[in-house]
């Protein structure tokens, strides 16, 4: 996976986020499944982000400059 596909699944959780704070807050039913899914995107994408950046051949050299 590219780190631009990461970052893709990483936004779609934020605006899935978004959309379930606003549907919790009119008190709606499907509120807290979109909240959890939310929540597993934005958590494979972040882990996804962050395996890239650690995998990445100019890492080691960028902290030690």
């Amino acid at each position: 996976m590219k780190a631009k596909y990461a970052l893709i699944v990483l936004a779609i959780g934020y605006c899935i986020d978004f959309i379930a704070v606003a549907i919790k807050i009119m008190h709606w039913a499907s509120a807290d499944l979109l909240l959890t899914s939310a929540v597993i995107f934005k958590v494979v994408g972040a882990l996804t982000l962050l395996y890239k950046i650690i995998t990445y051949p100019k890492f080691k050299e960028f902290f030690n400059s």
